[in-house]
Formats: C-alpha cells, structure tokens, sequence
C-alpha cells in the first residue's frame, strides 16, 4: 500500500460515515438486492441465447455483480465492528463518579493506540498500557483489545474458507507438531464361523500421521503521517484495524486454497497445492470449448463419497463460475439451478448443499483448471495458527519522510486431513485440456 500515509490526508470523514447499525443493515440488504436483481438478468441473458450485444451486456453486469459483492463484504464487516462497540462491555475498574463508559472504553483504547504510535511505551500511562495485550520487552508488538475480533470477521467475510476448514490452534511458539489420521474404510463385520470354538480376528485401525508447522505471513506495511497520528479526530485504531482485516481475510483464503501466499509463492508448511492439491478429480469435462455442462455437475455430485454428505458439505467456486452456472439450461430453456425462495440468498444452495464463494477458486473456461469443488471441507484440511497476529511500530524507519509504518505478521500452516487409500472428502470439477 505505497505512501498511504500521504494518501490518508483529507481522507478523514469518509472512515466511519455517521450511520447508525440500522441503517447499515438497510443499505447492506439493498446491496444484497441489486445482487440478486443482477444474477437473475444474467440468467435470463444467458438462456435467451447470446448475441454479441447480450455478451457484453452480461459481461457488464458480471462486473457490477463483483463490485456490488465487494461493497457488501464491506458493509458487513462495518456492520459487524459497530456490533461489536455497541455491545462492548463496561470496564470493571470504576471511573470518576462511577464505571466507564463503553464509549470511553473505546476512547481509551483509540488514544493508548495513538499514544504508542508517536511516542512508544514511554508515552503511555500505565491504565492505557493496560489496554493492549503485549509487551514492548517482545519487540514493541501490540493488538487492541478489539483488534482480533475483526480479523476473525474477516476471515467470514473475505475469506470464507478459512473457517469452514479444521481448525487448529497453538501457543507453542510455531514448533511442529505431530496430526494424527486413520482409514479404517476397508473394516466393517465379519461372520464367526463357529460360535464358540473361534474368536475374531484383530482389526485394528490404520493410523498415519503428519507434522504441521507454520510459515510466518505479512500483511504487509502501512504508512501513516505524523499529522494524521497528531490528529485527535482519527481513528487510528479503526483504520489499521480494517486495512489488515481486510489483507488478512483474502491472505488466508488464498493460503487455504492453494497452498499460496497472495503472490503466489508457495508456503513450505501448508499442503502442496493446498485445499486443491488435497482434492480428488471427480469428474473431467468433456471438451475445453463445450464449457461446463449439468451433467459435469451431476457427476461430481456423485463422485464424493456418500460419508461425506453432511450438513457441512460445500460447493466452492468464484462468482465468475456462479454466473457461468446460472446461465445453464435444459433441453426445454428452463434453468437447472433454481433459486431458492426463502431466503435472502437466492443462490446460495446448489442440490441443496451451500455455496461458498472463494475468489483463489481458477477461473472457468482455463484448461486443466479446477473452477468447481465439492465436499466436506472439515474433513479435508486443517488450518493451523500459531498465537495472536502481531503488529510491529517501525518509528524510525520512515521518520525521514515524517511518518510511522504499521507491519501486521501472523504464522499459518495447514495439512491435508485424507490418509493414504481412504475415499477423498473433497473432489473437484476439471476442465479439459482441449
């Protein structure tokens, strides 16, 4: 994010509009509407048959489509820091003349997070270093008290995934440690021939096991201005808040996908390839040009195992795929993707499974690429993180140029969750290489 310290002057009534939650809530649903107004035209393009002028009228609405979907992630994670302040609770430590408020919890915590940035630990009282969670013996990192909270709604908003999948999380200092997997798919019950003489015979599990370690990731830098930092009315806390949030959430959802970093580098304690690398092929399309077919759908459908059938089994593909999809028909035009009516979702379910859309999914219409995946993600993969992220203070860094830089590292890693010969809980949908 290049000179956003200089980018962020003038830049101060546009942070935090004045609305209240209500009407947050009013604006995200319209959002949400024009998105499914969106979708439904598409789909009536698409089996109306294209011309060249219903080609580029599609492709228009696909951008507003995944210009609306940002902009309501947006609203989301808005709306959901405002529940959180409007729900943060009284300090227990009494005030004057009473307890604090949760207003000046808030404003206590904006100025501690000032007070650190200008001047380090020697500027803060020691109620306000009260208010952070690290020590700067550790290296001047820091985390608010509310800054965690975002970053977990980030990973629901911008990166979906990254919850979906086993968690695991550790406090060992990133030390590996040891996953233990099973397949006992091959044993079931076996007849005793003669009852009495003969006993069974030992069938134990097989049991595999794997190391997960961590890799440490950055969110990379931000630059803030000593004018800004001086200012009173800026919500410092809020801004790195949502600047990392936001890197954070899409980092990890490309990390759980691919076994990447954003910039495609791949993580030496994450699966080879990721949530992709662990799946299984279910089904091939039959020719690059023909595109996806229902069919194709069908087959990887019935490709994962049926153990793997639960409430928590997921389609997983960008939104690019999902126009592709609704634009599907039958011999008759009618679609086969139907919407469903009662919820605020029309297209949120596929044969009645959710729908979880992962923009590190490849793109539709690449050869030997994977658009489409399918099954219980849970089963497939563990995510692991090692401690809090951390937040380091670069104060001399950038003092030439009158400003302090804000660096955000964490350490992720992830392992497959399928042993050796057992069915695979996730498979995928496969272009054809021609």
């Amino acid at each position: 994010m290049p000179s956003t310290g200089r980018a962020l002057r003038g830049l101060r009534p546009f942070f935090y509009p004045d609305l209240s939650r209500k009407q947050l809530i009013v604006t995200l649903k319209e959002t949400r509407t024009k998105i499914t107004k969106l979708l439904f035209e598409q789909r009536t393009l698409a089996l109306a048959g294209f011309t060249t002028e219903s080609r580029a009228k599609f492709d228009t609405m696909q951008a507003d489509i995944d210009g609306l979907e940002a902009d309501a992630q947006r609203l989301e994670a808005v709306e959901s820091r405002s529940s959180v302040y409007d729900s943060f609770e009284r300090s227990p430590r009494p005030g004057i003349g009473g307890q604090t408020s949760g207003d000046e919890t808030r404003s206590k915590i904006n100025k501690a997070f000032r007070a650190y940035a200008l001047r380090g630990w020697a500027g803060m009282a020691q109620e306000q270093r009260d208010l952070l969670t690290t020590s700067d013996a550790s290296g001047g990192a820091l985390i608010p008290q509310l800054f965690d909270g975002v970053l977990q709604e980030a990973k629901k908003f911008y990166g979906p995934v990254a919850l979906r999948v086993r968690q695991k999380i550790t406090e060992n200092n990133g030390a590996p440690i040891k996953i233990s997997i099973t397949n006992d798919t091959a044993n079931g019950m076996v007849l005793l021939a003669t009852e009495g003489t003969s006993g069974p015979v030992e069938t134990d599990p097989q049991f595999q096991s794997r190391l997960l370690g961590v890799d440490t990731v950055s969110a990379g830098l931000v630059k803030v201005s000593f004018n800004e930092l001086e200012d009173s009315s800026f919500d410092l806390d809020a801004f790195i808040r949502g600047a990392f949030g936001v890197r954070y959430g899409r980092g990890l959802e490309k990390i759980v996908t691919t076994g990447t970093d954003s910039a495609g580098t791949e993580l030496p304690n994450a699966a080879v390839g990721g949530l992709l690398g662990t799946a299984a092929v279910g089904t091939t399309t039959a020719t690059l040009a023909g595109g996806i077919g229902w069919t194709d759908i069908v087959n990887a459908f019935g490709a994962l195992d049926a153990a793997y059938l639960n409430p928590g089994t997921a389609w997983m593909f960008n939104t690019g795929t999902r126009s592709t999809l609704l634009g599907m028909k039958d011999g008759f035009g009618r679609p086969f993707w139907t919407p469903d009516p009662s919820g605020d979702g029309p297209f949120s379910k596929l044969l009645g499974y959710d729908v979880v859309l992962n923009q590190a999914m490849p793109n539709a219409g690449v050869a030997n690429a994977t658009p489409i995946a399918f099954g219980d993600l849970q089963s497939a993969y563990v995510l692991r993180t090692d401690g809090q992220p951390t937040v380091l203070r670069l104060q001399e860094r950038f003092a030439d140029t009158l400003e302090q830089g804000f660096l955000l590292f964490t350490r992720v890693g992830g392992a497959s969750l399928i042993a050796t010969g057992a069915p695979n809980a996730l498979v995928t949908l496969k272009l054809a290489a021609n």
